[in-house]
């Protein structure tokens, strides 16, 4: 986006036009129940298309609790002003406030950042309401830039164009987007200390009865965001599963499970969830709960459902096995 800004030039009485720089507002929208990038375009006074551009959507799907980049761009607008020069040449600076929104990558750290961007790291976590200077791959931060637009007054006529006018260029904003999916994931399920215990006879018991209410719901329909017997999605399915048999799991998406409630182990047992990423964004975004010899149940296309770990799709897809942190 390129906008010309004409500054007039006519001898010592002056009247030029200074412009509000434009701004560019980035913030993030948590997806709630029953929101499409349609409602929410809406609301935020933008276009589906470039709600799938910030965000690097390949189609209009969406899923609850799902991070959205919105940002939304001020148009210019001018305003009359009279000033008065002498021979001498005067400079209006107006300063243009730019927010970028810059993902963090493999390597990086607040220091590199700030340098990057000619800021401060207590600017940086000003901006960000960072408490430490810990980040992590694939976080978004929000970065504030100026830019001095300057008009001139005096200037010789045979500068700029040949109207006596000159043009300044405005600076597009801009939203970095790196793929960093696996990297999110590799460096979370580095950092967690992986489970090599067995169960405790209170948890074999459990699995015991909820792997038999989960084989008691195959063939309830898909039902995106449901977690009901009336229909179920993936995170949905496991959360009444596990929620039957006494271990309180509140409502949440496949990545908050991964990323919140539960660590990687390295002898799964019939009962521990299985994730998966690739399904429908790339990152997170399937679970299930391990039956044994390579099996797993969950919410598919197709309703709840047994499939197999070592077909192409679902090997593809595969991330790890993992139990539940509430269960020892």
């Amino acid at each position: 986006m390129k906008n010309g800004w004409k500054v007039m030039l006519a001898g010592v009485a002056v009247s030029s036009i200074l412009f509000v720089a434009s701004t560019v507002e980035a913030a993030s929208y948590t997806v709630e129940k029953g929101d499409t990038l349609t409602k929410i375009a809406k609301a935020h006074n933008t276009t589906i298309q470039q709600l799938k551009q910030w965000n690097n959507l390949s189609n209009d799907q969406i899923y609850i609790q799902q991070k959205l980049i919105i940002a939304s761009i001020n148009k210019v607008t001018p305003t009359n002003k009279t000033t008065t020069t002498k021979d001498n040449v005067k400079e209006n600076i107006n300063v243009e406030k730019k927010t970028v929104i810059y993902v963090v990558a493999k390597g990086d750290n607040l220091t590199k950042i700030a340098k990057q961007y000619n800021t401060s790291v207590n600017e940086l976590k000003q901006w960000n309401g960072l408490k430490s200077d810990a980040i992590s791959v694939g976080q978004q931060l929000m970065i504030e830039q100026n830019a001095k637009l300057i008009s001139q007054t005096n200037k010789p006529s045979n500068i700029g164009n040949v109207d006596g006018t000159k043009a300044v260029e405005n600076v597009e904003p801009t939203i970095q987007f790196k793929e960093t999916a696996d990297e999110a994931i590799a460096r979370k399920l580095a950092s967690e200390k992986e489970i090599t215990s067995s169960i405790s006879a209170a948890t074999a018991s459990k699995y015991e009865k909820l792997l038999l209410v989960a084989e008691q719901a195959l063939g309830i329909p898909y039902k995106y965001s449901g977690s009901t017997i009336e229909g179920f999605d993936c995170s949905g399915f496991v959360s009444y599963v596990y929620n039957s048999v006494g271990v309180n799991l509140t409502r949440k998406s496949s990545l908050m499970y991964f990323e919140e409630d539960t660590t990687k182990v390295k002898n799964p047992l019939p009962g521990d969830v299985v994730f998966f990423k690739n399904t429908i964004i790339p990152t997170i975004s399937h679970m299930g709960i391990y039956i044994g010899n390579d099996e797993f149940i969950h919410a598919g296309t197709n309703g709840i459902a047994i499939s197999n770990l070592n077909t192409k799709y679902w090997s593809e897809r595969f991330v790890a096995f993992k139990r539940l942190n509430a269960l020892q």
